[in-house]
Formats: structure tokens, C-alpha cells, sequence
């Protein structure tokens, strides 16, 4: 049996870890003070070993913080929790701030059983987080009309809560109808509910294209890479992520798993398969693209195991993922003063933008499907919508017709 590790060497080798992933210098000073205080109050306990109890009284009595911690002291447990983490794992884990959802305890049984079944057939966690708000909408207005249980849930209530969903968006509206009909079929098969209620919950259909796609005009997106500080890391990977999806069409899930094996420097290739479709794409790698990928690898990039091409610069040093990239998109299209007022304003945006002015150059339908990696031409159909010019070249002289 492996020996336990002592209190001092277990400090030591989390701080060690942390200086290794490139935590802050203050994060880590601050670290060895707190942690330098918990080793004298463990050796007046007569403890030598790490245990959570003994962290959490630590802070108790030391710093007087119990149940307010969160609030008054967070990093003072987050350095604790660091302790426990590189127990558990030999790492630390990142703390990502995400929404818990709040649902009655009488449907918690039924949303974790739900919860389970889907990550047991692989949808995505994104999804699921989203179906949860679906839910937590529907059971607020359940609450609101009295409806503390399963065998309250009719049809009446369904139809007065398609009633309430006339707020929202028509896209909206139907993904919420559909996640509330597939919850209560999964709750009806699986014992929680006695009523097939779901098979008489009707469909909300909408044109899906009734709406314009958002872009973006060449001079708003030479605006925005303009505006990005290329004297700094975070500028080089900023510029060649944008570049990427406005001058090849990438999606944002694309960009954040792109790895150094999916570029051919020889034959100037991007190859990868899309993690939307799982369709295989080759594109080729325009020279200002990879210059600025070149600039970020040389000069940009923090220095870690990641075999992706674009990381965090912030500890702990790992990949970007995709919302990071949208999030990149906005920053710098707002911070080039880009009005997106009425206009979507991520990743796809710029995609719709390269679509638009593919099409004002005449380049045919299927060679956009095949550089913007659809899995058909219809899907593409969409983007004929933003190019008016040439829609006014469609149009028909009417002849014959006087005032």
C-alpha cells in the first residue's frame, strides 16, 4: 500500500503543480502564505496528514469563517479545495461558474433519472445544461398554477403553458415545447408518471427561415481585425481565431479543437473532421492565416502539453473551447465599435458574413457547401437570402403595364 503523504509534502507538491500550470505569481504566493497557516494550526492539532474537516476548521478558527466563507473569503477555501483536488487527482481543477437549476423535489427524481438516460446515450452536456432550462421554465409555471405533482400535469395545463410561451421567440418556444414532451415521455416509460399526456402535446412549427441571416460587412470585419493588439499573446491568438472563421469558414467548435496535426505546412492544407457534422474537410491554408497561426505558435502561445493549437493564457494552461471563441468574436467586434444591435454577433455570424460575400463573387452553391463543411446544398440555400445584389439581378422587367 502506497504511504500517505504528509501535510508538508503534500503543500509542497501542490505547489509545485501549481507554479508547473502557470498559475499567477500572486495566486501562488498567496497560496504558500495560507498554506504556510494551516501547517503551524495542524501541528497545534497534532495532525499531519491533509483532511478536508481539518482545512474547513482551519478556516473556522483561524479566520472565524463558517457558512459565509463563499462570500466573504472565497479564495481562502478555493486554496483548500486545491489541497483536496491534488489529493484526489494530482491536479487541480478548474472552477467553472455555471448555473445550477433549481427544480422541485418532487420532479428531482425524474430530472436526474433524465439527466442520466441522456448522457447515457451521448448527447452533449451543452445540450442537457439547455434542456434544464427548458425544465426549470416549465416547472416555475407549473408552480405558479398550483401544480405540485405529476397527476396535476393535463393536458389543459400543457396548453395553457404553449399559451405562456407566446412570449418567447417562435424558436424558442418550440425547443422549450419539445424538451418538456420528450422529458415527459421519458417520465411516463420509466414509472414517474401514470399518463401518456406527451403523445397529445402538439408540435409549434415555424419557418425556419424566416428570418435573415446576421453579417457582417468585409469593412466591419477588417475593422475588427484591426483593432486587435498584436502586441500581446492574447492579440496573436485573438487575430488568427478570427481570421480563421472569417476567411475559411470554421465553426467555433472547429477552431477550438483544431490541433497542430490537422495543418500540412508542406502542402499548405488545413484537414480536420468537423465536430458538428463528423464530415471530413480539407481547406487551403491562405497565407495570411497561416502567418498569424505562425506568429501565435512562435511568439503567442503558452507553453504546455496540449496538443490543440489555441489554449488558455490563464491558469491552468489548456484548450479553448468553443464558447471561449465566441466569446473572442464579440469582445473584439465590440471593441472595434461594431453595432450588432439586431445582429447575432458570434462565430456563425462571421461564417454567414464569408457565405454572403462568397456568393456577391459568383462562387457556385457547392463549392460554399464544401468550404463551409454542410452536408448539403440546402442547407447553404439559407446564405442566398443575404446576397441582394444578386437577387436584383433575378429580377424581371414587367413590360406593358403603364400608369
Amino acid at each position: 500500500m502506497e504511504e500517505q503523504q504528509t501535510l508538508d509534502e503534500h503543500i509542497q507538491q501542490t505547489y509545485d503543480w501549481l507554479v508547473a500550470a502557470k498559475y499567477s505569481k500572486g495566486t501562488v504566493y498567496s497560496f504558500k502564505c495560507i498554506t504556510n497557516q494551516l501547517k503551524t494550526y495542524a501541528a497545534g492539532k497534532n495532525e499531519i496528514y491533509f483532511f478536508m474537516d481539518l482545512a474547513l476548521s482551519f478556516l473556522e478558527d483561524h479566520y472565524h469563517l463558517s457558512s459565509d466563507i463563499r462570500n466573504k473569503k472565497p479564495c481562502f477555501l478555493r486554496f483548500m479545495e486545491m489541497l483536496s483536488d491534488f489529493k484526489l487527482n494530482n491536479s487541480v481543477m478548474i472552477k467553472e461558474r455555471k448555473r445550477e437549476y433549481q427544480f422541485p423535489e418532487v420532479f428531482l427524481p425524474a430530472v436526474e433519472g433524465y439527466n442520466k438516460y441522456r448522457r447515457s446515450i451521448n448527447i452533449k452536456e451543452d445540450s442537457i445544461l439547455r434542456t434544464q432550462l427548458y425544465l426549470e421554465r416549465f416547472f416555475d409555471f407549473l408552480e405558479g398554477k398550483g401544480c405540485c405533482s405529476f397527476e396535476k400535469i393535463t393536458i389543459s395545463v400543457i396548453y395553457d403553458f404553449i399559451a405562456a410561451l407566446s412570449c418567447f421567440s417562435k424558436p424558442t418556444a418550440a425547443a422549450t415545447l419539445r424538451a418538456v414532451k420528450l422529458f415527459l415521455e421519458y417520465s411516463f416509460k420509466n414509472g414517474f408518471y401514470d399518463k401518456d399526456t406527451y403523445k397529445r402535446i402538439p408540435c409549434i412549427h415555424y419557418n425556419k427561415n424566416s428570418t435573415l441571416p446576421s453579417v457582417y460587412t468585409a469593412e466591419e470585419v477588417s475593422k475588427t481585425l484591426a483593432g486587435i493588439d498584436l502586441g500581446n499573446p492574447g492579440g496573436k491568438r485573438d487575430y488568427a481565431i478570427i481570421l480563421l472563421i472569417a476567411r475559411l469558414g470554421l465553426r467555433a467548435s472547429d477552431v477550438a479543437n483544431l490541433r497542430f496535426e490537422n495543418i500540412n505546412w508542406e502542402t499548405n492544407k488545413i484537414s480536420f473532421y468537423q465536430i458538428k457534422t463528423k464530415k471530413q474537410i480539407e481547406l487551403p491554408l491562405l497565407k495570411d492565416v497561416g502567418e498569424s497561426i505562425i506568429e501565435y505558435m512562435k511568439y503567442g502561445r503558452s507553453t504546455c502539453n496540449s496538443d490543440h493549437i489555441f489554449v488558455r493564457h490563464r491558469a491552468p494552461i489548456h484548450e479553448f473551447t468553443a464558447s471561449a471563441v465566441g466569446s473572442t468574436v464579440h469582445r473584439h467586434l465590440l471593441k472595434a465599435g461594431i453595432k450588432t444591435e439586431g445582429r447575432h454577433y458570434g462565430a456563425h455570424a462571421l461564417r454567414h458574413s464569408l457565405a454572403g460575400r462568397l456568393l456577391e463573387n459568383r462562387i457556385p452553391l457547392p463549392v460554399i457547401s464544401e468550404i463551409l463543411g454542410h452536408s448539403s446544398t440546402e442547407i447553404t440555400m439559407a446564405y442566398l437570402r443575404v446576397d441582394l445584389e444578386q437577387l436584383r439581378n433575378c429580377a424581371l422587367e414587367v413590360s406593358g403595364y403603364e400608369n
